[in-house]
């Protein structure tokens, strides 16, 4: 029987990478470097680029360098207006950041069991943390906002979520894995927030706590991410902080 499963689309696949690659950059690549970084030839790449920037996803500078175009940005608008986060939420998330002049994010559990980053307020510190965007998913199990949720779902939901990101892990990786999570997990539940700890090691730390709907099923999470210096240095007065965002999100919520 012939499979129903589609091959995806060549050119369509390259281009996507394309876009992604520019996306990905610290700094505005060329398309020398766009064509390195995929193994693609550079003719091919010509191509990719010039139908990328008449189609307004890409720019390409005096200097030669490539930057997204304002198509999307309108892609971006429209996937945000889908979230749906009310606007009671939005400034409880802006209030948070406020208050802990760190950036903040709200986070949702969503129907394809993934937490997705919804809602990112930056604070007022001149350090900030790089690397956070709304629409961000995956690596549930390593997220504090992941975990937050992760500790309020059954074990089976806990086990799809996780899977999705263990791909190269062998069943005996898998097996460690879940054993030292059930404990992280029960202690989450026990304390009410939970932490981002293998971000530290990059210099980055994130709390979140989770936030339940009227029926007391896990919403989603509220939290803060900052430089881990930070972090260490006012760690107590920042979980406070998360809390009490939990708390008010919850009760919005519970309405």
């Amino acid at each position: 029987m012939r499979s129903t499963k589609q091959p995806p689309l060549q050119t369509v696949e390259r281009a996507l990478n394309f876009l992604e690659c520019v996306a990905g950059r610290e700094s505005p690549p060329t398309v020398q470097q766009v064509a390195s970084e995929l193994g693609l030839n550079i003719t091919t790449c010509y191509h990719l680029m010039r139908t990328l920037i008449g189609r307004g996803y890409l720019e390409r500078r005096p200097d030669l360098t490539l930057t997204l175009g304002a198509s999307v940005g309108a892609l971006f608008n429209q996937y945000r207006r889908s979230f749906n986060v009310s606007e009671k939420l939005f400034a409880l998330v802006t209030d948070l950041a406020r208050k802990s002049d760190e950036t903040a994010f709200f986070s949702t559990l969503e129907t394809n069991n993934r937490v997705i980053l919804k809602v990112l307020v930056e604070g007022s510190q001149p350090l900030r943390v790089s690397g956070l965007y709304v629409g961000l998913t995956g690596g549930e199990y390593i997220r504090a906002a992941g975990k937050a949720v992760l500790a309020h779902l059954s074990p089976e939901q806990q086990r799809e979520m996780v899977l999705k990101d263990l791909g190269e892990y062998t069943k005996a990786q898998q097996q460690d894995l879940f054993a030292a999570l059930d404990q992280e997990f029960e202690v989450i539940r026990s304390q009410g927030w939970a932490e981002d700890a293998q971000e530290s090691s990059l210099g980055i730390s994130a709390i979140g706590s989770p936030v339940f709907d009227k029926d007391g099923k896990v919403y989603g999470a509220v939290g803060i991410v900052a430089p881990t210096s930070r972090m260490d240095s006012s760690h107590s007065e920042r979980v406070q902080e998360v809390l009490e965002a939990a708390r008010q999100a919850t009760a919005l919520l519970s309405v």
